[in-house]
């Protein structure tokens, strides 16, 4: 069977537990390459990549975007996906993804991610808010296929790690006029299983909205969380899913307690700045 013109990419960072099965589901979709960015595992996750693909890079401790855009330029192929270590593609899916983007309007269309599993109240939330939200399913990077000139022209952001680094280059692609698609093919995603997880990555999302912030500009709601958990706790009471409203809460009490942090840092670094300004 002939390869697709895909180069695959996989992020990952001590992920021995999830990323055999998602490398396994990349390799029956049939691209022609795969690459993995590690991000100075402790585990087997190299070796385990190793048995899939020679082309392993390192993302010698930058971070995702760094990782992101690494990989990017790692690939030779006319299409970039990017599929994350916690995800499991459905056979075929690449192909479907590939025929609707290739002659589209797009420049990236994104699977349609479903809960690998719903064993805890954490994962049912976090699958239930994926089915509410306006755009169901999100615009991101968990398992995307994206054109990869367009890619590579306007790239990730790599000042801040790589927490919301994909809605910061899908922010400066739609400004541009690009437009961005759902597609039919499926994808399964492993949620945040406990309270633990789910904050801390909640956590670090608001902690890093306060650098997107001061790019953007304070009118940008979608990087500000109170805003964003009162709007989510309307819509639990006009839908009538009040068992939603715990894990909003602490949607909101995590990003809002990252969101502080963020600007305390920033503002840190501002005035360490004018200091080394005032010295020079």
């Amino acid at each position: 069977m002939e390869k697709l013109p895909i180069s695959v990419i996989i992020i990952a960072k001590n992920a021995e537990s999830t990323v055999e099965e998602c490398l396994d589901s990349v390799r029956k979709n049939n691209p022609a390459e795969i690459i993995v960015v590690d991000g100075n595992s402790s585990d087997k996750t190299v070796k385990i990549a190793k048995r899939y693909t020679e082309k392993i890079y390192s993302d010698v401790g930058k971070g995702k975007s760094y990782a992101r855009q690494l990989g990017a330029e790692q690939a030779t192929l006319e299409y970039i996906a990017y599929v994350d270590a916690d995800v499991v593609l459905t056979e075929g899916a690449l192909t479907t993804m590939a025929a609707e983007l290739q002659g589209s309007e797009y420049v990236s269309v994104h699977a349609q991610l479903l809960a690998a599993s719903v064993s805890t109240y954490w994962e049912r939330a976090t699958e239930q808010h994926r089915q509410l939200s306006p755009r169901r399913f999100g615009i991101g990077t968990a398992a995307c296929l994206f054109r990869r000139d367009t890619l590579l022209k306007y790239g990730f952001e790599l000042s801040y790690g790589g927490y919301l680094d994909d809605q910061d280059l899908e922010y400066r692609l739609r400004r541009e006029g690009y437009k961005f698609g759902i597609s039919s093919a499926l994808a399964y995603h492993r949620e945040r299983a406990s309270l633990q997880s789910l904050t801390k990555q909640r956590f670090l999302h608001g902690r890093l909205a306060p650098y997107y912030i001061w790019k953007y500009g304070p009118w940008h709601a979608q990087f500000w969380p109170p805003m964003v958990t009162l709007y989510w706790l309307a819509i639990c009471l006009i839908k009538g899913k009040p068992k939603l409203i715990p894990y909003f809460i602490v949607d909101g009490v995590a990003k809002t307690g990252g969101i502080a942090k963020g600007f305390f840092e920033l503002i840190g670094e501002a005035l360490r700045r004018r200091r080394r300004k005032n010295a020079g």
